[in-house]
Parts: structure tokens; C-alpha cells; sequence
């Protein structure tokens, strides 16, 4: 979306250089976010997870910064030569610097740790091409100002003709994909014995943004093969798989920490809301939590 605000205003501009000045200004706005979002978007394509951390929205601050000093001090429209020479460029570095990142990412993950992950040439070919987009953009001075959206428009052809490839392959293999291998017990509980020590051990179940392909990256399966054992050999969805967990951390919780109160409990075992968490461990203990801690005793005054 910011690629496509900062190249739509560049068109415009290119055709009628009489341009409303705010116009210009969103434009500038939107090219200020496009380094980040690219990072995060490389960073959550390598890690799985696909959730937004609020946090995050800290990288935008210049964005945030620059309206402000728009709307309460000097407008692109009222010192134009200041904000071209200085706050341009400083605009496209900060975006740059935030591309290199994003290469690190690929470039660490890819080589360094020599891991793949889900999507591998998708990433690849979106954040090279918001780079050859930023390449044009900081040497515009020196060629066109169109320059930017000519490689916009071709990326955009580009890149949804690789997702419709990808997409197409992805499709032939699934057909051609045997059955998955059915394990044997024994397979089965080295599985369990492995996943149990992932998340129990390393506590991974806390995290109530887990998702099955961040998981089964940590245990070394594919999201593929980690999606046949839970389903085809446990019998259970992805959620009721890791929420298995979060129980039993749970009734040791109630039963070991009575300082603390329901809600904490689950909370601190990953369960998002308070509803999901009774509604869970009722289904499972066939109690709520509130009266399995008042069935068993505390061990913690023992």
C-alpha cells in the first residue's frame, strides 16, 4: 500500500507539476514506511509468524514525525528546496537502510544458518524489487523522476507472474504428493517425547502467538510434514495440540501457585482471553479451573 501511494503521487506529479502540495507530501509519507514494512515482511516470511507486534510500530516514527513537522512548522509546499535536499534524501537512506536489513535477513537465514523457509523465492523477488524501486527513486536525480514507477510497473508484472508460477507448481506437487508415511508407535512417541521437550522444557507454549509452522521449524520438520503428525497421527487441529500443553502447565499452576489467580494462570500459559481458557480446560478436565484448584490440595503448604 505505501509503494503504491508514493508511486501513484510520483505519476501524478510527473503529468501536472502543479500538484496540490499535500498531495506530495502523503506521497513522502508513505515512502518513509516502505523500508520498514519490506523488513518486517522479510522477517515474518523467515520466522512464520504472521501476527503484527504493536511494538513494532515504533519503526514508522519518522513517518509520524515528518506529518508533524508538516502540519506544525514548515509544509513540503512552504520551503520546497529544503525538504528536496535535505528531508528527501534523508528519507530514501533511512528506507535503504532498512532494505539492507532485509537482505541480511535473507542472507543469514539462507546461507549462513543454511535454512530454507515457506515462500523462499516470493521473499526474494519482493524485496529485491522494492529495492531495484528504491535504486530508481535515489538515483532519480541523475535520470527520470518516472524512472520509480516504470520499475513499479514492470516488478508488479514480474512478481505476480512468479506468485502465479509458484502457485502453479505448488498445486502439481500436492497432486503428484504421496500419502503421508504412517508412523510407527514407536515413531510416534519419539515425536512426542521430542515435541514435548521443545515446548515444555523450553516453554514455548507461553507464547500465545505460536503458530504450527514457527513450531515445526523449531523441531526441525516442515510445516507439512508437523501439520500430518498433529492431524493424521494425533487426531487433533493445531490448536488443540499446543492447548493440550498450556492445560497441563495450567493444573500445575492451580495446584502450586495459589498466590496467583485464574486469570494470571492463564494468561502465563499462553491462552489468549480468559473465555478460551475455561472454556478449554473445562473440555478437558471436565472442570473449570476455578474448581479443580478448589478439588485438589495446595502442595505448596505441604
Amino acid at each position: 500500500m505505501a509503494l503504491v501511494i508514493r508511486i501513484g503521487k510520483s505519476v501524478f506529479f510527473y503529468f501536472d507539476s502543479g500538484l496540490n502540495q499535500n498531495y506530495i507530501l502523503i506521497g513522502l509519507l508513505a515512502c518513509s514506511a516502505i523500508g520498514p514494512m519490506a523488513y518486517f515482511f522479510t522477517k515474518s516470511q523467515i520466522s512464520g509468524e504472521k501476527t503484527f507486534d504493536p511494538k513494532s510500530l515504533w519503526h514508522l516514527t519518522p513517518m509520524l514525525f515528518l506529518a508533524g513537522y508538516a502540519i506544525f512548522y514548515e509544509s513540503y509546499g512552504e520551503n520546497r528546496a529544503f525538504w528536496s535536499s535535505y528531508i528527501v534524501r534523508g528519507i530514501y537512506v533511512y528506507w535503504g537502510i532498512y532494505m539492507l536489513s532485509s537482505i541480511f535477513l535473507i542472507v543469514r537465514e539462507r546461507f549462513i544458518l543454511k535454512k530454507r523457509f515457506a515462500e523462499e523465492r516470493w521473499t526474494q523477488g519482493v524485496v529485491l524489487g522494492v529495492l531495484a524501486i528504491w535504486f530508481a527513486y535515489f538515483t532519480s536525480s541523475f535520470t527520470s523522476y518516472l524512472t520509480g514507477s516504470l520499475t513499479f510497473s514492470f516488478l508488479v508484472y514480474l512478481l505476480a507472474w512468479m506468485l502465479l508460477t509458484q502457485r502453479k507448481n505448488k498445486v502439481a506437487k500436492r497432486t503428484k504428493q504421496p500419502t503421508s508415511k504412517t508412523l510407527s508407535s514407536s515413531e510416534i512417541q519419539v515425536l512426542k517425547e521430542k515435541v514435548s521437550l521443545v515446548v515444555m522444557a523450553e516453554e514455548h507454549y507461553k507464547n500465545p502467538n505460536l503458530t504450527m509452522p514457527a513450531l515445526a521449524k523449531l523441531i526441525g520438520q516442515t510445516p507439512h510434514q508437523f501439520s500430518s503428525f498433529i492431524n493424521d497421527q494425533l487426531g487433533q487441529n493445531f490448536s488443540q495440540f499446543i492447548n493440550a500443553y498450556r492445560i497441563e502447565a495450567a493444573k500445575n499452576m492451580l495446584i502450586e501457585s495459589s498466590h496467583l489467580t485464574v486469570e494470571a494462570i492463564g494468561f502465563d500459559c499462553g491462552f489468549n482471553s480468559t473465555s478460551t481458557f475455561h472454556t478449554s480446560f473445562k473440555k478437558a478436565t471436565g472442570h473449570t479451573p476455578a474448581a479443580f484448584r478448589k478439588l485438589t490440595p495446595d502442595s505448596s503448604g505441604l
